[in-house]
C-alpha cells in the first residue's frame, strides 16, 4: 500500500512539472458598436451591371471591431531547457454581429505561427504574422488602428498581415531591440515576385519610445515594388502622452504620397481620451490629398469590460477616395465613391 501511495506521489509530481513546463492560454476579444457615416459621396462612373452605382448617402449600422477585433485565439509556450522555449499562436477573427469568420473567411486569419525563442538570442517564428513596418506605426498611433479614425484609413499597410513569413526579433540590450521580416511570395520561377523585406529598430527608455521602420512588396512579376518607411515615436509626460509619425510611401508605378500623424492620449481614472489627426500629402501628378480628425473616449467597467465611443471627419482633395474605418467599401471600378466621411459610433468591448 505504501508503495502504491508513494508512486502515485511521484507521478503527480511529474505531471505537476510536466505542467508547469508547457502552457496554452485561450484568450479572446468580444467587441460590437453602433456606427453612423454620413456625406459619403455617390460615385460618377456609368453603371454596369457588373460595376453598379455607388449611391452615397447615410449607413447606419451594428459593426464588430471598432474598437479592436473581435477574435479567439491559443497561444502557448513549452520550456525547452537551457533558456529555450517553444511557442505558438493561433488567431481566428470574427464578425460578432453575424458570428461569420474575419478576413475573408480564414479559420486562423489574424495570426497562424509558430518559433522557437532564446533568452539571450532571440526568437523566429513562422507563418502568418503581422509585418515590421504595420505593427511600429500601429504602436504609435493612439487610435492603435482602431475606432473610427484608424490609422489605416489614410496610411497604406501593403497588408497587415502576411502569409508564408519569416521574422527574427532580437532580445532587448540597453533599450534597443530590431526585427528582420522576409515572407515569399511563392511564384513559381520567380523568388522575388511578390515577396515582402521588412525590417525595425527600436528603443524604449522610461518614457520615451522611439522606432524606425521598413516595409517593401514586389509586385507579382518582380518589375516594381512599394516601400514604406516610417519614424516616429510616443512620450509619457504622465498627465498625457504626446504621438509623433512621419511616414513616406513609394507605391508602384507612379505613386508616391507622405502621412504625418499627430496625437494625445489622456487617462483619467477609468477614462480615457485620444485625440489623432493625419494628413497625406500626395506627390503624385494627381495630387490627391486627404486629412482625418479623429476623437475616441473610453470608459473601464472592469478590467476586461470598457464602453467607446469614438469620431472621425475625413476630408478628400482632388477625387481621393479616403474614408473612415466603418464606411462600406466602394467595389473595384466605382469612381468618385466615398469622397469623404463622417463616422460617429458607440459601443462596447470585453477581454477574456
Amino acid at each position: 500500500m505504501k508503495k502504491v501511495l508513494l508512486t502515485a506521489a511521484i507521478l503527480a509530481t511529474f505531471a505537476n512539472v510536466a505542467a508547469a513546463q508547457s502552457t496554452v492560454t485561450v484568450y479572446g476579444v468580444i467587441d460590437l458598436g453602433l456606427a453612423s457615416v454620413t456625406n459619403a459621396t455617390a460615385s460618377t462612373h456609368v453603371p454596369t451591371s457588373a460595376i453598379p452605382a455607388y449611391t452615397g448617402g447615410d449607413e447606419f449600422k451594428m459593426q464588430s471591431g471598432i474598437q479592436a477585433g473581435s477574435r479567439l485565439g491559443f497561444r502557448g509556450t513549452e520550456d525547452l531547457g537551457g533558456g529555450m522555449s517553444a511557442l505558438f499562436n493561433l488567431e481566428a477573427g470574427i464578425l460578432a454581429d453575424t458570428g461569420a469568420s474575419d478576413q475573408g473567411g480564414l479559420l486562423f486569419g489574424r495570426q497562424a505561427w509558430v518559433g522557437l525563442k532564446s533568452n539571450s538570442l532571440g526568437t523566429v517564428t513562422v507563418g502568418r504574422q503581422n509585418p515590421s513596418h504595420y505593427l511600429a506605426w500601429k504602436s504609435i498611433d493612439p487610435m492603435d488602428d482602431g475606432f473610427a479614425a484608424a490609422g489605416s484609413n489614410l496610411i497604406p499597410t501593403n497588408g497587415k498581415r502576411i502569409n508564408n513569413a519569416l521574422k527574427y526579433a532580437t532580445p532587448t540590450i540597453s533599450g534597443f531591440n530590431a526585427d528582420l521580416f522576409y515572407a515569399l511570395g511563392e511564384v513559381t520561377g520567380d523568388n522575388s515576385a511578390s515577396r515582402t523585406l521588412g525590417s525595425t529598430l527600436a528603443y524604449q527608455d522610461g518614457p520615451l519610445m522611439v522606432k524606425l521602420a521598413y516595409h517593401a512588396l514586389n509586385n507579382a512579376t518582380s518589375t516594381d515594388k512599394s516601400t514604406n518607411i516610417v519614424l516616429g515615436g510616443t512620450y509619457n509626460f504622465g498627465i498625457a502622452k504626446a504621438h509623433v509619425a512621419f511616414n513616406s510611401n513609394k507605391g508602384t508605378g507612379t505613386l508616391d504620397s507622405r502621412d504625418t500623424l499627430v496625437g494625445l492620449t489622456v487617462p483619467m481614472g477609468d477614462s480615457s481620451f485620444m485625440l489623432s489627426y493625419i494628413s497625406k500629402d500626395d506627390k503624385s501628378v494627381a495630387n490627391k490629398d486627404a486629412t482625418q480628425l479623429g476623437l475616441a473616449y473610453t470608459y473601464a467597467l472592469s478590467k476586461r469590460t470598457n464602453l467607446y465611443t469614438s469620431f472621425a471627419k475625413v476630408s478628400n482633395d482632388n477625387g481621393a477616395t479616403y474614408r473612415s474605418y466603418d464606411s462600406t467599401a466602394p467595389i473595384s471600378g466605382q469612381t468618385g465613391a466615398v469622397g469623404g466621411t463622417q463616422e460617429i459610433n458607440v459601443g462596447i468591448r470585453h477581454t477574456f
